[in-house]
């Protein structure tokens, strides 16, 4: 589980940075076709912005020379393999554009690829569709947090006191620590912020935030025994405290100087 935890997140974290991007795509036919990948920038479906190459897709040494298209116009002419060429977006407009390839066989042969179809967006485009997608993405983050957060606690509630000292807990997917204020163990949560020097969490017991570092099974197991003790202690009437020392009375007992 807790692998599968990591996963997600880091899942999260590509579809984020990458704008939730379908690159590469090919549109093949009769052996041979056009091929688009990113380099660098932003692919989300058909909106797309930043550098790209497209390549021929086939076998090349039947290939002579290989002619990009953008809308029909030109985007460059290659003669020898691999057959692809590097290009920006913002450096043929914005909106819809067609991309295919014309080549020549080294019999003579000239045959069209299939196009692809893609649309050119601005750059206050792209940062509108990445923020959309980091919303859409952070908020199911958030609510799957929650779920399992939830589940979590109904597994582990009430279960607090229904161990006895020595006995095994089970502190969730994410282990347990050791509270530093109240010095009582608990489960970490996923819903605590994740932090350089440790996690950030609130205990169940005392209810206080502190910053949390996974314990081990010995001090969780002495962190248990403190506890139990301390609730025998409690069902007992309390701690018996130490009686208070005797006041010494040689205030009562001082000599006086004869007169």
């Amino acid at each position: 589980m807790k692998n599968a935890y990591k996963f997600l997140l880091a899942l999260m974290l590509v579809l984020i940075l990458l704008g939730g991007a379908v690159l590469p795509v090919q549109a093949q036919s009769e052996g041979y076709g056009i091929h688009l990948t990113r380099n660098f920038g932003y692919g989300g479906g058909v909106n797309i912005r930043g550098t790209f190459t497209i390549s021929l897709v086939g076998d090349e040494a039947q290939v002579e020379k290989v002619n990009f298209l953008i809308d029909g116009s030109s985007l460059a002419v290659v003669e020898e393999a691999p057959f692809s060429y590097q290009f920006h977006t913002d450096d043929y407009g914005l909106g819809m554009h067609l991309l295919t390839a014309e080549y020549t066989l080294t019999d003579g042969t000239t045959t069209l690829t299939p196009s692809l179809q893609y649309n050119f967006v601005s750059p206050e485009e792209e940062r509108s569709q990445v923020t959309s997608i980091f919303l859409w993405i952070g908020g199911a983050v958030v609510v799957t947090l929650l779920i399992v957060g939830v589940i979590q606690g109904a597994m582990l509630k009430g279960k607090r006191q229904a161990h006895g000292v020595g006995e095994p807990r089970n502190y969730g997917m994410l282990g347990g620590t050791v509270c530093p204020k109240c010095g009582r163990p608990f489960p970490r949560h996923l819903w605590g912020i994740k932090l350089v020097v440790g996690r950030l969490d609130r205990c169940d017991n005392c209810g206080k935030w502190s910053m949390t570092h996974p314990a081990s099974a010995a001090e969780l197991a002495a962190a248990e025994a403190a506890e139990q003790q301390d609730i025998q202690d409690d069902q007992h009437g309390g701690k018996v405290k130490p009686a208070p020392e005797k006041k010494d009375n040689l205030d009562d007992s001082r000599y006086m100087d004869d007169i």
